[in-house]
């Protein structure tokens, strides 16, 4: 086990103890170089992110390149979050503390653990949907009305997150929902280690275009570009429990998926729409007959 799977019971600076590990679910999609656990502070309760260095530690690795990159890592998701809290953005999900911890009986180096500590919440939105017997329109669209402020909120402030998808939305009683998990996002003057990365998140929820390796120069329209068709995604996920970019890939005839496609977005991008379309098809008669306009609309124009 690495250093961050040994948090449980620990003492943390600003008088918080690690008092429960959360397990990764079957179904979960994030949190791959993290561990999870909650927190307490008196009566408050947080959910606790520890960041996993381990990889930089194996055998054949630059160490010390690596663990200078996930340092970076960790150093640009808190400055995210300060900033974000400094701006009293309502929609985001903002870290209450952050700091280091050095596991007992392992070296300075393996054994030391940075985290951060968020406002706990019920659980994301996927969850909520599995679980709860309110999952009608109404509560979809509240979620959806949340989300989008979220994004708004963000985008004002030259921060693109790049990692929408149904586990990075947090409920929490009202119901309220808040965007969660800025460790893939950019911010425009920013450099961060994965800003060259042509897909920053997770691909199973990116957009055509970086699936086809085509990266627009400017920021916005590459990565503020790549939030508004994630929020299309979500909304689709919300309305009908459909995921649009492997529903896409699979409509599309087997010379022109993006691992045998050889040419241009733009040549390729006629054969995409018309997948596109044969997905809202699909995705059409899942959807609430009430808001079925509005939310097809909107997953079009996203």
């Amino acid at each position: 086990m690495s250093a961050a799977d040994k948090l449980l019971g620990l003492e943390l600076k600003n008088g918080w103890k690690v008092t429960r590990h959360l397990q990764r679910g079957p179904a979960a999609t994030g949190g791959m170089f993290s561990q999870s656990y909650i927190a307490e502070k008196g009566a408050a309760v947080g959910f606790l992110k520890a960041f996993d260095f381990s990889p930089a530690l194996q055998p054949d690795v630059d160490m010390a390149n690596e663990i200078q990159k996930l340092i970076a890592c960790y150093n640009h998701e808190r400055a995210i979050l300060d900033h974000c809290r400094g701006r009293r953005l309502s929609k985001v999900v903002i870290a209450l503390d952050h700091g280091d911890v050095q596991v007992p009986g392992m070296g300075p180096m393996e054994g030391r653990v940075f985290y951060l500590i968020f406002e706990m919440a019920e659980g994301d939105v996927r969850v909520q949907m599995d679980t709860s017997t309110a999952c009608d329109a109404l509560w979809c669209m509240h979620a959806l009305k949340d989300i989008t402020l979220g994004l708004w909120q963000v985008h004002k402030e030259m921060i693109a997150h790049q990692d929408g998808k149904p586990s990075n939305v947090l409920a929490y009683p009202g119901p309220s929902f808040k965007v969660a998990d800025f460790g893939r996002s950019s911010r425009k003057g920013q450099p961060a280690a994965h800003d060259d990365f042509k897909i920053a998140g997770d691909r199973g929820y990116a957009p055509p275009e970086q699936l086809f390796g085509f990266v627009h120069p400017e920021f916005t329209n590459r990565r503020i570009g790549c939030d508004l068709y994630m929020l299309g995604n979500l909304a689709a996920f919300l309305f009908s429990g459909v995921n649009i970019t492997p529903l896409l890939l699979s409509k599309l005839d087997p010379q022109h998926h993006p691992r045998a496609w050889g040419g241009t977005y733009e040549q390729v991008l006629p054969y995409v729409r018309n997948a596109f379309s044969a997905v809202l098809a699909d995705v059409s008669p899942l959807i609430d007959e009430r808001v079925r306009a509005d939310v097809l609309g909107l997953v079009r124009e996203f």
